[in-house]
């Protein structure tokens, strides 16, 4: 069995498999036929079409029309024809303005999944922070009762169950996430065909992949921290073993230094694994379905793809992650007003009513950066399949456009029956 670079279009089949799968692999299930090769140096055999009219007249003779001019421009000089953009973004290699710009309009075309999924996973999570947080203010009491000669199990029976309700809630956040981020990775590769979908729809093309996502999910965060993993066994190694405690901690410190680019450079170069599993599928023997790709199969996809163009990921993530941090930082400042308005001993319903509007605050601006970011995350995919494997020539047959000089007109898409 192979793995083949296509990019399968996501389809309400909750299994996975496309029985129609193309020979090759691509987005759409009805492709015209691949063009043939033909050897350097001789004439490409193309069908024409049977007709009477005769060629047009060709090169710039005298008594012919010029070609017409676009506006604003002197008719001297080459100008490249326009871009084909079917759907939320150009069939080209994309600057960056390109990928944010059509992160942007993909939330604006499709708001009810992206938005609308992203405002019930932020209310989950933020009602359950909220709750979390009320236990901290009855369980604040306790805490102040302990003696300075308290035990360590005496503390740790005082706040078990907020780390049991905090953990809880991490492990929530992290499964709702993650699964919100499976569903949005379908609704953009529909957007950048140009089709859109429902929420419905949107969950049921990503659902049988959804286990390999959160399975890769887990595998993909203990690849990116295993520096510090490593450095905090060799912290306790040396502990254990009763070295002198300056020597532990200058030894720690310089590991952890050392640990920080390795960190960054795993997490950039693993960072497009979540959208090769959710959009690819392995190609076994002839004329068998395709299946979705493994988890080692999409962190592999990811390493080939970062590979050569690492910093460019790398800039393109940070500022995404800027523009996101800048954006909750605008929309948590006028829920944080309350917090001013208590003073520093507020009472208890005080307390819980900053809770509440900080938690709204934490909802409005989840349900924003959150489909930002992941479809940012997508587009940047895109663009690196484009430049490498030239994908666009794919997505422009499966959208039935053309992109001039690379393409033919191929058969538009057949539209969704399902698609309300």
């Amino acid at each position: 069995m192979s793995q083949t670079p296509g990019w399968e279009r996501p389809s309400d089949d909750s299994s996975g498999s496309d029985t129609g799968q193309p020979p090759y692999p691509g987005w759409s299930t009805r492709q015209p036929p691949e063009p043939g090769w033909t050897a350097p140096g001789q004439p490409a055999e193309r069908e024409q079409p049977a007709t009477d009219a005769a060629p047009p007249p060709s090169g710039s003779g005298w008594g012919q029309q010029p070609p017409p001019v676009a506006p604003g421009a002197t008719g001297w000089g080459w100008a490249p024809p326009p871009a084909v953009k079917p759907g939320v973004i150009p069939l080209r290699p994309l600057g960056v303005g390109e990928i944010l710009d059509g992160a942007v309009t993909t939330i604006r075309r499709n708001p009810g999944p992206m938005l609308g999924l992203s405002a019930i996973v932020a209310v989950l999570t933020q009602m359950l922070g909220l709750g979390v947080g009320y236990l901290l203010l009855r369980g604040a009491p306790a805490l102040e009762s302990l003696e300075p000669t308290a035990s360590p199990g005496e503390v740790f029976e005082a706040v078990a169950g907020l780390l049991g309700a905090s953990a809880i809630v991490v492990v929530v956040t992290w499964v709702a996430t993650v699964v919100l981020t499976g569903i949005l990775t379908v609704v953009v590769s529909r957007a950048v065909l140009g089709e859109k979908m429902s929420a419905g729809q949107a969950w049921r093309a990503a659902r049988g992949r959804l286990p390999r996502l959160l399975l890769l999910t887990v595998v993909y965060s203990l690849i990116w921290v295993a520096p510090f993993l490593a450095v905090t066994v060799v912290a306790f190694a040396l502990g254990a073993g009763r070295a002198d405690g300056g020597a532990i901690a200058a030894i720690t410190v310089l590991l952890a230094l050392a640990a920080v680019p390795m960190t960054i450079w795993l997490y950039v170069r693993y960072a497009l694994s979540g959208p090769s599993l959710m959009l690819e599928s392995t190609s076994p023997a002839s004329g068998e379905p395709s299946r979705p790709v493994g988890v080692a199969g999409a962190l592999r996809r990811s390493g080939e793809l970062v590979k050569g163009s690492w910093w460019r990921v790398f800039g393109i993530l940070l500022l995404v992650l800027l523009i996101v941090v800048i954006i909750s930082q605008v929309i948590s400042v006028p829920f944080s007003l309350p917090f001013f308005l208590v003073g520093d001993q507020p009472s208890d319903s005080e307390f819980l009513l900053t809770l509440v509007v900080s938690a709204l605050g934490g909802i409005v601006a989840s349900t924003i950066t959150a489909p930002f970011t992941a479809a940012a995350t997508v587009l940047l995919y895109v663009d690196r399949r484009i430049r490498r494997e030239g994908l666009d020539i794919e997505l422009a047959r499966a959208a039935g456009v053309t992109i001039p000089g690379r393409t033919d007109a191929g058969p538009p898409a057949p539209p969704d029956p399902r698609a309300p």
